[in-house]
This record gives C-alpha cells, sequence and structure tokens, in this order.
C-alpha cells in the first residue's frame, strides 16, 4: 500500500475525506450522543452515546473504518492532493 495521495475512490469516499464531509461525520456524532443522553437515557443512552465518539473521532482524524470495504482508503489524506499521509 502506498502513502501517496490519490484522487481514486468512490464520490461517497472523497466527500467524506473533505472538510464537509468530516463536519457531517462530527455532527452525526453529536446526534448520536444527544440522543443517547437525553432521549434514550439510562445505561443504553450511556452505551449509545459513547458509540457516538466513533463518527466524531473518525471525522476529527479523518479516517474511514468502512471505505476499504469497497476498495477506498482507511486515511482520509489520500484523497487530498495538498497533503501527505503521515
Amino acid at each position: 500500500m502506498t502513502n501517496a495521495p490519490t484522487l481514486e475512490g468512490s464520490a461517497f469516499s472523497r466527500f467524506m475525506a473533505s472538510g464537509w464531509g468530516r463536519l457531517v461525520r462530527v455532527g452525526i456524532g453529536l446526534t448520536i450522543i444527544l440522543a443517547g443522553l437525553f432521549a434514550i437515557g439510562g445505561g443504553a443512552g450511556l452505551a449509545v452515546a459513547a458509540f457516538g465518539l466513533l463518527p466524531i473521532a473518525t471525522g476529527v482524524f479523518n479516517l474511514c473504518p468502512i471505505a476499504p470495504a469497497w476498495g477506498g482508503h482507511f486515511l482520509g489524506t489520500n484523497y487530498c492532493p495538498s497533503r501527505k499521509a503521515k
């Protein structure tokens, strides 16, 4: 596997690696956390809220754990020609 930036991958993968896609993931994570804490409540709500941290982390660190399932890159920086993967 190479760390060279590439524009390959699906349109969905490229969108999720963009700034807007990362913001969407953080928003989804916050929504899941709020739903868990206020709509569900109790132990199940805390579990749901804890799960909400996953999309926030993937958005903040620009990772996509499910992209390799359809041939995409785990690292979102591989879709950004102006950035290099570490």
